[in-house]
């Protein structure tokens, strides 16, 4: 059976210790301190006991967290004012199913569906219009086909790494203009959050500079009340990719009117805002670190030591459909998809990394650097100062 080693650090300077047989002491082998092994011992059996402890209040904080979670669920989301009555205008609404990723597309009377614009699968079958609820909002295009272009093939510029003929021979494969389901989500939390922060005093005479860190227990508490927090509701879409167009401008968010549809295809929601309660909370609780974090000014360093978040309130429930275009292009037999918010522009998406030129960038941007730290070490053990 292995035994476990600890490496004792010390006290003073951090530095290792070791035991000196001459002295029976532990030795600092930078500062030079002297330390007897039981107060050692002890010191680490202390700091142990605390790591332990922390161990299972982490543990039990999880597990609470957990209990929270599970027990809001249940109580679910208010939906009670989205409804699937679209009136007269269900009579000019179709439908279509992609029998390969599972997508399924609205649309009006004047506009057909060719491909997917998710896996560019060719083959979407016409399907029954229904069961589908009436989007609350809408947040119209403003970005052309021409500007979603432009934009891809500036999204290629001051790129080191990609390879010169991709720019030359990839094509834009397919190129579709889509409305996004998102549940919009209201919710009313509550946090308290406890930081180590330290502040230094720092001092100089004529032979040294002194440095006296502070160390400071911050507190913050407070609520926070989130309006229409974004997740889509769509399987077929990459929901990091959703993420990553953000933000969306709400001054352009509009009633639904069936208008918008005109000539661009909207994705069915397959998940309900129930299914979506974790990516809810994620979005929830990053924002709230962030928030209170943002708080704790006027110090060098802040670390987060405990947090407590909790959701007091689950509110309504919105359905809204957000404009994107998908790109998808194909070069040296794969294919590259980008996605482009259809209100701000903001493209992201893969690009391939040519290996040649990879290497030249690291030889380029690493050599260089690493032979000047080699000089300056070679430089420093002449003088004798290592």
């Amino acid at each position: 059976m292995a035994e476990q080693i600890t490496n004792y650090q010390c006290p003073a300077c951090t530095g290792p210790l070791h035991y000196s047989e001459s002295l029976g002491k532990l030795k600092c082998d930078y500062c030079g301190t002297e330390y007897e092994v039981a107060e050692i011992e002890a010191m680490y059996a202390k700091k142990e006991e605390k790591s332990v402890e922390a161990q299972k209040k982490a543990e039990k904080e999880t597990e609470q967290k957990k209990q929270q979670q599970a027990k809001a669920a249940e109580e679910g989301w208010d939906t009670s004012d989205i409804s699937d009555n679209w009136g007269k205008d269900a009579a000019g609404m179709k439908s279509y199913n992609c029998p390969s990723c599972g997508a399924e597309l609205i649309c009006d009377e004047t506009t057909a569906a060719t491909s997917c614009p998710y896996c560019g699968n060719p083959t979407v079958v016409p399907g029954q219009f229904s069961g589908v609820l009436k989007p609350d909002y809408v947040i119209p295009f403003k970005k052309s086909k021409k500007e979603a272009i432009e934009a891809l093939k500036k999204h290629y510029e001051k790129k080191p790494l990609l390879p010169r003929v991709f720019k030359n021979e990839n094509h834009i494969e397919e190129i579709k203009a889509v409305y996004v389901p998102f549940w919009l989500f209201d919710l009313d939390t509550a946090g308290r959050f406890q930081y180590d922060a330290t502040r230094s005093r720092v001092w100089d005479d004529d032979d040294y500079t002194y440095t006296e860190p502070s160390h400071y227990r911050v507190v913050r508490a407070g609520k926070m009340k989130f309006q229409k927090i974004p997740v889509d509701g769509s399987k077929a879409i990459d929901d990091t990719m959703m993420e990553a167009i953000e933000p969306y401008d709400y001054a352009d968010l509009k009633e639904f009117n069936l208008s918008y549809l005109s000539g661009y295809m909207a994705d069915k929601y397959d998940q309900e805002p129930d299914d979506l309660t974790a990516r809810v909370y994620e979005r929830m609780e990053q924002s709230v670190r962030e928030g209170f974090r943002s708080s704790v000014e006027c110090y060098e360093t802040v670390t987060t030591k405990k947090e407590k978040i909790t959701v007091t309130n689950k509110g309504q429930v919105k359905y809204g459909l957000f404009p994107v275009w998908f790109l998808n292009t194909k070069w040296n037999g794969n294919t590259y998809s980008f996605a482009m918010n259809g209100q701000t522009g903001h493209l992201i998406g893969d690009l391939p990394v040519g290996k040649t030129l990879a290497v030249k960038y690291w030889f380029k941007h690493h050599i260089p650097l690493t032979l000047i730290m080699a000089a300056i070490v070679t430089a420093l053990r002449l003088k004798g100062v290592i």
